[in-house]
């Protein structure tokens, strides 16, 4: 057997994903991704012409943005191991996972979340190298080890469609008709 991951999107929307990841370790090495969550690969991500990523509009050919918005909201987490740990960063594309910005070192079981009395987290760095990527390393997995992370990610409207191009009056103001 070799080293198994699964990247699993339950839920994409206007406003959140949420995402789970698994691996499964045979001894033979540890996982170092750069780009587990490719920002712009979620729903609604917009590109550099002001158009979706996914879709051709109109005609041009649609670069991802420099960067995008994510924070984590929540984030549940489960590895079996007791001499390894996950580490999730916000990467940096000029070097390995290691060297971006990290956002939180997991070892056994627990959780994360935005709506206690703690705050969602974001990506601190704007600027060279920093796109919104999520990458994960892990350290010390021994044969039979294991992980599973769901994150739930918060997406930026100012780097994701939530209809605010489809029709701005009603994205932007209270119910809207002719009348003042």
């Amino acid at each position: 057997m070799a080293n198994r991951y699964s990247y699993q999107v339950l839920k994409d929307d206007t406003q959140h994903a949420i995402i789970k990841l698994t691996g499964e370790f045979d001894g033979s090495g540890q996982e170092s991704n750069v780009s587990k969550i490719a920002a712009n690969s979620l729903s609604g991500a917009l590109a550099t012409n002001g158009f979706l990523v996914a879709n051709n509009q109109g005609g041009a050919a649609n670069t991802p943005l420099p960067y995008y918005g994510l924070s984590i909201h929540r984030l549940w987490y489960d590895s079996d191991t007791a001499t390894g740990d996950i580490q999730l960063y916000w990467a940096n594309t000029a070097t390995s996972a290691a060297n971006g910005v990290p956002i939180i070192f997991m070892q056994g079981s627990g959780e994360y979340d935005g709506n206690a009395n703690w705050i969602t987290i974001k990506n601190p760095t704007v600027g060279a190298n920093m796109n919104g990527d999520i990458a994960l390393v892990t350290r010390g997995q021994v044969a039979n080890a294991s992980y599973t992370l769901i994150i739930e990610l918060r997406k930026d409207n100012a780097y994701y469609q939530r209809g605010q191009f489809n029709d701005p009056a009603a994205f932007n103001y209270t119910p809207f008709n002719m009348r003042p």
